[in-house]
């Protein structure tokens, strides 16, 4: 939780309902089904995934099940397969130019006849994700990795094509996503590239496998380092805004990397609650203006990044909890928006017994951090703290019904799964938290359990116990997140729905200055029962007020929070969503929305106003 950086706004909001020694208070009703943007089942597939693949080499097929059976994971990101075709691939004897088809269609006949059945399951290989490196991949008249190159962005194409069909014939099974390169703009330096020919490379990727694979989904850029706020939103400029002015036509979605702490550069971060809805609503909002609509998103690393980054250093349990304190405070925030993200995929390792060659000195027994099973010194893997991290999800399934937290810092989720009712709460503040829980006293489950993880410690500490009741009131340490798991004698037929839709301004990135008000208009709004939040994302030096000074929506002023979602860190600027409470009697038909704060300096980056509409069942 962050406070205001200015006593004069904090004086003018000392009044209100969100003020940060008020009670929280969690207010559940599973009679409602939440229906966001169309969606109301929770999908494993899209939130519980991990970085890895049916393709993982150093996995013997009991590890495979226990991630599949046990911890119930679902597939994630494989950035290896098309190289890794690519590596068995010789040139065309007819034309060195290009790669031997006949050779990438006996090697997917060899790697599939040595790959276990039950790992090539359709359902579970068609999420996964695929990626490129632009180091190997990037087509330019100079690329050695193989003696064909790639030397053109054409070549890329077919080889992607034909190493899908070689592996996929049939097409059944044959992974959905592909992102055309992996975090391309941040080594482009390094690797001689530039901004607009990666960009132009997407585009022919795109358009050739949209003719040729046309289930496929093709998105990019696979931002690194999504400080977009970054030189009065520069960086947005010269590379998200960039990359979509040239490619985004031709994109299915759009993707990016997020974590807490520094992803190859930029300052260190927190980027849980406000910061990572921010930086969707920006890439939403401009998408809308840009495109007519906003386009899904795939999330295909987040998480924590320690200190030391990618390095194979000492085990520490400390350094566990704290990666997945972050990982579990974004994915809890991106649940919220199942209608908008494709996939979300934790940067968590299996195995990655490639990960130890990147030291020259490796030292017996350190291992890089991300991993779900470390090598110690005797050569014998034994699972890390990680684990815990899937072993609290596990199990977790059903309908999304109606679940409303008075504070942002704490963040809540309610799903109705046959008799079992799962109450998923997380404290994301940098203080522990007492939860009223309301709506549930009149409940008479059969069996209730808790299950608890803490990261405020030493390591990461998972429970589980019955409880004899549900409980009224529950203490959140920092980090902490909780699920009670209610089993009832019947499920919950629900008697109301509500609607969840976003509405995107007609306008973006506008100048703040001092006492003049930045005025958004969102326009295509349904009106009806119910309520609506406006979201504006705010990008500033950390000197400056957050909240504006004032709100008026429609002409009607709103009440201003002296809280929004998360803390973000030692980040010298501030770029984050502040959410507004609006009565549905003020929304419109085409909404006029003014704001006016106290200072110079930044830019209220976008508008997006949500509306929850009511119908009965």
């Amino acid at each position: 939780m962050q406070n205001l950086y200015s006593v004069l706004i904090g004086l003018m909001v000392a009044g209100s309902a969100f003020a940060k020694d008020a009670a929280v208070t969690v207010t559940l009703d599973p009679d409602c089904i939440r229906n966001i943007g169309g969606v109301t089942q929770f999908s494993r597939k899209q939130f519980i995934t991990i970085h890895e693949t049916f393709g993982s080499i150093d996995f013997a097929d009991e590890d495979v099940r226990y991630l599949e059976e046990d911890l119930e994971v679902e597939y994630g990101r494989d950035g290896g397969l098309i190289p890794w075709f690519a590596q068995n691939a010789e040139a065309d004897p007819d034309n060195p130019d290009t790669f031997n088809e006949a050779d990438v269609v006996a090697f997917a006949a060899e790697l599939r006849a040595n790959t276990s059945d039950f790992r090539l399951v359709p359902e579970n290989t068609a999420e996964t994700v695929l990626c490129m490196h632009p180091e190997w991949m990037h087509g330019t008249p100079t690329n050695d990795f193989r003696p064909w190159g790639p030397r053109s962005y054409q070549t890329t194409a077919e080889f992607i094509e034909t190493t899908l069909k070689a592996m996929w014939p049939d097409g059944e099974g044959m992974p959905k996503y592909l992102e055309v390169l992996n975090e391309p703009f941040i080594h482009r330096k390094r690797n001689g590239h530039h901004i607009d020919d990666l960009s132009e490379q997407h585009n022919v990727v795109a358009e050739h496998l949209h003719q040729t694979v046309p289930d496929l989904m093709v998105g990019g850029y696979c931002a690194a380092w999504v400080d977009v706020e970054g030189g009065d939103f520069n960086h947005w400029n010269s590379q998200q805004k960039r990359f979509m002015d040239i490619a985004g036509h031709n994109m299915d979605f759009w993707s990016y990397h997020i974590y807490d702490g520094v992803n190859v550069k930029g300052t260190p971060s927190s980027r849980v609650g406000s910061n990572s809805e921010a930086v969707m609503d920006i890439v939403d909002s401009y998408s809308f203006i840009k495109f007519g609509k906003a386009k899904p998103i795939l999330i295909s690393e987040f998480g924590g990044i320690p200190r030391g980054n990618m390095n194979v250093v000492p085990y520490d349990s400390a350094r566990s909890a704290h990666m997945i304190r972050s990982t579990m405070g974004q994915l809890i925030t991106f649940m919220d928006h199942p209608d908008r993200l494709l996939k979300v995929v934790p940067y968590f390792l299996g195995k990655a017994t490639w990960t130890y060659d990147l030291v020259d000195d490796y030292e017996p027994g350190n291992a890089n951090p991300f991993l779900l099973w470390r090598r110690q010194a005797d050569g014998f893997f034994v699972k890390t703290d990680l684990v815990k991290y899937y072993e609290f999800w596990k199990g977790l399934n059903g309908e999304w019904r109606r679940a409303v937290s008075s504070n942002p810092d704490i963040r809540v989720q309610l799903l109705a799964d046959g008799n079992v009712l799962n109450v998923v709460l997380m404290n994301i503040d940098t203080k522990a938290q007492i939860v009223k829980l309301d709506g549930l006293a009149e409940m008479e489950p059969r069996t209730v359990v808790m299950r608890t993880l803490r990261t405020d410690g030493e390591g990461p500490v998972l429970a589980n116990k019955f409880v004899d009741r549900i409980p009224d009131e529950l203490s959140l340490a920092l980090g902490e997140t909780v699920m009670l798991r209610i089993f009832l004698k019947e499920p919950i037929a629900p008697s109301e729905e509500v609607k969840e839709t976003r509405h995107y301004a007609t306008e973006y990135l506008k100048p703040i200055h001092a006492g003049q008000p930045v005025r958004y208009v969102i326009e295509g709004v349904p009106t009806g029962r119910g309520s609506a939040v406006l979201r504006v994302s705010v990008g500033r030096k950390r000197e400056k007020s957050v909240m504006p000074e004032s709100v008026r929506f429609n002409g009607h002023s709103l009440e201003i929070p002296d809280n929004w979602a998360g803390d973000q860190g030692k980040r010298g600027n501030f770029f984050g969503v502040t959410e507004f409470q609006i009565p549905m009697d003020f929304v419109k038909s085409v909404n006029e929305i003014d704001l006016v704060y106290p200072d110079d300096g930044g830019r209220a980056a976008c508008a997006v106003l949500q509306v929850n509409r009511f119908s009965e069942k």
